[in-house]
């Protein structure tokens, strides 16, 4: 049984009972609503119940009943608000939310033509979900039959959604005999975060070269981070390195050398590189260079608080004889991550500072051999494992590609908007 396995089996039963069942309810009644339906994750959650019904943690009819009952509550409250507030409802709040007049008038024509479709078939697609109801509403389509339609829609969205779930189950379970667990996931979130992208690309014409240099190398994060999980979790390959290197760390420990080591870890202590990464942030932000400070802060905060979640749930305990006291779990590697995340932020925004090209590359060099230097105090220390340190590099190069990605893109979807708008 997996790590993940074990988190949810052993959430307390309240939890599960009563506020697993009202989530499921709210995410399906939200994904109906208007504007705000399409781009809430509602019909993920749905289908994620499916795959708690094969855990064991939800029942199969309880969970169809529930995704049902928020589908039907959420048609009902959207085509309400169409009634009483119309098109201008859309009209005020749709532009927050990038829904252009275009799409707007193409569901109204499908549902003032076709209500039937609209409210059943339309129930698969994310933004006729969210508008189709509203619609109805606004165009004066007769309750009884949006009522029924929606009945209709809602039991066959429902169950469809939840069964994908349970299947998706099945096939992952099959499927993890050969690839393992967390292997398996970091590919499905690979050809997602792929699909995503192209989706994007297609619809807004983002595409940059330096696009797929981000892309492969945020996946190959995953990758790695999940085949360090893996190896653990299942004593593989890098799990017997770990012990072995472990073993004989002892023949290189150096008064001299320890002491470096010592003053490296401390200096680079997971604290004090966040709070450069703040006040990097900061001085960024007092300068008016927004993308930088917040590239600073959330990448050095996602590292941080996504390591110590990672910390809590997977409890790897540390190597006995560490040359320092430590506490508190091992895998990732704190310090791993958040020097890979700072010294990196450093060399993106510092390099094209300098004018000289040696110091240019002195630069890169210096900041190398730092993030190699406090994960290999780690190790030397041996307060961390080998693969507790690549999964803390992994963590941190993982969330400052996300993070790029994701500005770089907003910043070209807004600047294509202002084009679009302007004169």
């Amino acid at each position: 049984m997996s790590i993940l396995d074990n988190f949810l089996l052993n959430l307390p039963l309240p939890l599960l009972d009563h506020w697993g069942y009202l989530i499921l309810f709210l995410s399906a009644l939200i994904e109906a609503l208007p504007v705000i339906g399409g781009f809430f994750p509602g019909h993920i959650i749905v289908i994620f119940s499916g795959f708690l019904v094969y855990l064991g943690i939800f029942r199969l009819d309880a969970a169809i009943s529930v995704a049902f009952a928020g589908a039907v509550v959420g048609d009902l409250l959207s085509y309400m608000i169409g009634r009483r507030f119309g098109q201008d409802f859309i009209m005020r709040y749709g532009k927050y939310f990038f829904l252009h007049q275009e799409r707007y008038e193409k569901t109204k024509k499908l549902v003032q033509e076709h209500a039937g479709k609209a409210l059943i078939i339309g129930r698969f697609s994310p933004f006729i979900r969210a508008l189709a109801a509203f619609i109805a509403g606004s165009s004066g389509v007769k309750f009884s039959r949006f009522f029924f339609f929606t009945l209709l829609g809602g039991a066959a969205w429902a169950s469809s959604s939840v069964l994908v779930g349970y299947v998706f189950g099945q096939s992952f379970e099959a499927a993890a005999k050969y690839f393992g667990r967390f292997v398996l996931l970091a590919i499905i979130s690979i050809i997602l975060i792929s699909i995503v992208y192209r989706f994007l690309n297609k619809r807004r014409h983002i595409f940059a070269r330096y696009h797929i240099f981000y892309l492969a190398l945020h996946g190959l994060m995953i990758y790695l981070f999940s085949k360090m999980l893996e190896d653990y979790l299942d004593q593989e390959s890098t799990y017997r390195f770990d012990l072995w290197l472990a073993d004989h760390l002892q023949a290189i420990w150096r008064p001299g050398l320890s002491k470096i080591m010592i003053l490296i870890s401390d200096i680079f202590s997971p604290e004090v590189l966040f709070c450069l990464a703040v006040a990097a942030a900061i001085y960024f932000f007092l300068k008016r260079k927004r993308y930088a400070a917040g590239l600073f802060f959330l990448s050095a905060t996602g590292s941080l608080i996504s390591g110590m979640i990672c910390k809590i749930l997977v409890n790897r305990p540390r190597p006995v004889g560490g040359l320092v006291l430590e506490t508190g779990s091992s895998f990732p590697s704190l310090h791993a991550a958040m020097a890979m995340t700072f010294f990196v932020l450093l060399w993106l925004f510092f390099l094209t500072k300098i004018p000289s090209g040696w110091l240019r590359r002195s630069l890169v060099f210096v900041d190398l051999i730092l993030i190699i230097a406090v994960g290999f105090s780690r190790i030397y220390l041996k307060v961390h494992w080998f693969s507790d340190v690549v999964a803390g590099y992994a963590l941190g190069l993982f969330w400052l590609t996300l993070l790029i990605l994701i500005f770089r893109i907003v910043a070209q979807l807004v600047k294509s908007r202002q084009n679009k708008n302007s004169p």
